[in-house]
């Protein structure tokens, strides 16, 4: 068993007092203020849903409602619900009960029959009527993303129907008084994650530490269990979470390390609150991890179209900058030029449809604009998606050639119908004194963004750039046939070399395009067949390799496996093994040896 000490600092909470009985739900401090957009007068309908099972027959006495302003607010109403619904497109209103209230600046106390709380749930919410042009963001809000945080139904915008938009605006900054039987020290673990693991190596995990306690949280202990490894922790929270029943801590921890391959539960239960007995009904929090001996690192890849005409490519050219230099090799970038000299083929030959300049796509899967905010975003959202193949690559120059190698693994023993791997070359450093960009931003004062406030100290007019990623040649847009074994063995390296001749590496009017080769980069891309989409990819420049983990060496004659058989984690041999399952493969190789070890089926 192992144990840490921990000591993290959080956000300022406020604190608050309670009588032994009672305790505020809330999700967070207020901390701004939302409105529609709309330029007229709204009436909008809000509310959060209490929906956990440990507050099922607690009573609901009360609403504390903030309003920052009170101009143009109007007709406020307080209400509990245990359904809502819109006819004609008007909120049906509340079944349990509504309360009328005359607004003041600041907090509202409301002042409910008491409620109890069902396993049903119950809405908790107002409503309010905003004057156009005047209260433009009547309704307060927290940063806490929860899909029950704000529910909201409107007679602009919304007035088809009630949406959650909590994930994607923050939640409800109302405090709801609540009466029952709530323990002094007292949390949860929530939002334990499903991942994917590495066996022997340090996995960390994010989830969040719930408290349900009048006391709130200035240090807890708790416990990760998961493959029968326990690791245990005890964290000091500065500042401290205030008592608020529903408040949220994150929290980052290693799982224990785990030697087997495996798909195991994970388990993180809070032991301690404040140095007392966790007096929570529900102390865990679970979720699942499947551990891999190989576990292969997602690098999404970023392919940029742009030309030295095009007058908006500036912020693409500066997005494609920046991702670089904040993420080094694991960004994969590559521009494809138009109508300029850099240009190796016409648009309808590249890898996705484009209706514009500047454009880019995310692993040939979806096309966005390629400014530096949404290429980060896209991006990132691709990085965590789990990678079926680990790759690696070595990139050498043997004269006028490039020689790229990849090398590719699978965590899993898997037959191969999709895979193919296809070959990108690009320069970097490219240069030349008659290239002129065109510059939309030149003189634009009111784009300065932190982001594009070079270009908009430029004229219309830029020459002296040095591009950087440029694809000079590639295999073809489709993967190589053959190029992948048609069986992947787990955990066993397959090495597949493509090579480039550097004299053909010219652009749609037969000039050569190597300016540099010690800036040559050759890029492996491992395309999924069917849809045609990146599902991994490597890059090095031309004299590195990027393989560390993966063996270089390519199996001998005498390592080719002539038979193969299936145990079951007992020893009975297994006939027709089972996608998915967990078992012992046995095979005989042409020098006699017989190696085992346990794979995912």
């Amino acid at each position: 068993m192992v144990r840490f000490l921990l000591s993290i600092v959080a956000a300022l909470f406020l604190t608050t007092s309670a009588e032994a009985s009672e305790i505020a739900y809330n999700l967070g401090a207020g901390t701004y203020n939302y409105g529609t957009g709309q330029s007229r007068n709204e009436t909008y309908d809000v509310a959060l849903r209490i929906n956990d099972p440990t507050l099922v027959g607690a009573k609901v006495k009360g609403v504390r409602i903030y309003f920052s302003s009170l101009d143009g607010i109007s007709d406020t109403k307080a209400w509990l619900s245990k359904a809502v619904a819109v006819k004609s497109m008007k909120f049906t209103g509340a079944d349990v009960e509504t309360v009328d209230f005359e607004a003041a600046q600041g907090t509202n106390e409301v002042t409910f029959t008491p409620y109890t709380i069902t396993e049903e749930g119950l809405y908790v919410g107002y409503t309010v009527t905003a004057a156009k042009d005047v209260a433009k963001q009547p309704i307060r809000l927290c940063s806490t993303a929860s899909p029950d945080g704000f529910y909201i139904h409107s007679s602009g915008l919304y007035r088809s129907g009630w949406r959650s938009i909590g994930e994607a605006e923050g939640s409800l900054a109302i405090e709801v008084m609540l009466d029952g039987d709530f323990s002094d020290n007292a949390a949860t673990a929530v939002g334990v994650p499903d991942v994917n693991a590495k066996t022997n190596s340090q996995n960390q995990i994010d989830f969040s530490l719930m408290n349900q306690g009048q006391n709130g949280i200035q240090n807890v202990d708790f416990t990760i269990e998961v493959g029968g490894e326990t690791a245990e922790y005890h964290v000091n929270l500065s500042p401290a979470v205030a008592g608020y029943y529903g408040r949220l801590y994150a929290l980052t921890a290693n799982l224990p390390m785990v030697a087997e391959m495996g798909s195991y539960p994970i388990n993180v239960e809070v032991t301690r609150v404040n140095g007392q007995p966790n007096g929570s009904a529900t102390p865990t929090g679970t979720g699942f991890a499947k551990f891999y001996n190989t576990l292969p690192v997602k690098r999404p890849v970023a392919e940029e179209y742009t030309g030295l005409w095009c007058g908006w490519c500036p912020r693409g050219f500066v997005g494609m900058e920046r991702m670089a230099e904040k993420y080094g090799n694991d960004f994969v970038g590559i521009c494809f030029h138009n109508g300029d000299a850099m240009e190796i083929m016409s648009s309808s030959a590249f890898p996705v449809s484009i209706s514009g300049y500047p454009s880019a796509d995310i692993d040939r899967s979806i096309v966005i604009d390629p400014n530096l905010y949404d290429l980060e975003y896209a991006w990132s959202w691709y990085r965590e998606q789990f990678a079926p193949l680990a790759i690696d690559v070595e990139s050498q120059l043997d004269g006028d050639n490039l020689d790229v190698t990849a090398y590719v693994v699978s965590p899993l023993d898997m037959d191969n119908e999709n895979y193919e791997l296809s070959f990108v070359l690009t320069q970097s450093g490219m240069q030349n004194s008659s290239w002129v960009q065109s510059n939309y931003y030149g003189g634009l004062d009111d784009l300065k963004d932190g982001v594009m406030d070079w270009f908009c100290d430029q004229g219309t007019s830029v020459t002296g750039l040095v591009y950087n990623d440029v694809i000079i040649a590639w295999s073809g847009r489709a993967g190589i046939e053959g190029s992948l074994p048609e069986h992947f063995d787990g955990d066993v390296t397959f090495k597949y070399t493509y090579t480039f001749e550097l004299d053909k590496a010219v652009n749609t009017s037969g000039s050569k395009l190597v300016q540099d080769k010690s800036k040559l980069k050759g890029i492996a891309l491992v395309i999924d067949k069917t849809t045609g989409e990146i599902v991994n990819a490597n890059q090095a420049f031309a004299g590195t390799s990027t393989v560390t983990g993966v063996d270089q060496r390519a199996a001998s004659q005498d390592e080719l496996v002539v038979n193969t058989l299936f145990f079951d984690l007992q020893g009975r041999r297994v006939l027709n093994p089972l996608s998915g399952s967990l078992l012992v493969k046995s095979e005989t190789l042409r020098n006699g040896q017989v190696r085992t070890r346990k794979i995912f089926y």
